[in-house]
């Protein structure tokens, strides 16, 4: 069992640090968050899709389409998350005097 230091950083990070300026592993912020942006898109067109489908043909499969709508509404919530914190970071940064 490998007990790491808390102040160590995580694999992943590691990685991104230990390859220097390698563009194909370094993604900047606005490049992450665009994806997520196109990920809770995603969703919510399935979400969408699935309410359609369940409005047409009847409550077949309704427990799939909760799932659907429960993956959509917490991927719009961490986003929403996301969207607050780099508000609040932002505010922050511009609080501050030099």
């Amino acid at each position: 069992m490998r007990i790491e230091q808390p102040w160590s950083l995580p694999h992943k990070a590691a990685e991104l640090v230990s390859s220097g300026t390698n563009s194909e592993t370094k993604s900047s912020f606005a490049a992450e968050l665009k994806d997520a942006v196109g990920q809770v898109n995603t969703l919510q067109n399935n979400a969408e899709e699935a309410m359609r489908n369940g409005a047409v043909r009847g409550a077949q499969n309704i427990h799939e389409t909760m799932i659907v709508l429960q993956e959509a509404e917490i991927g719009l919530k961490m986003l929403m998350r996301v969207r607050d914190k780099a508000l609040e970071a932002y505010h922050e940064v511009m609080r501050m005097q030099f």
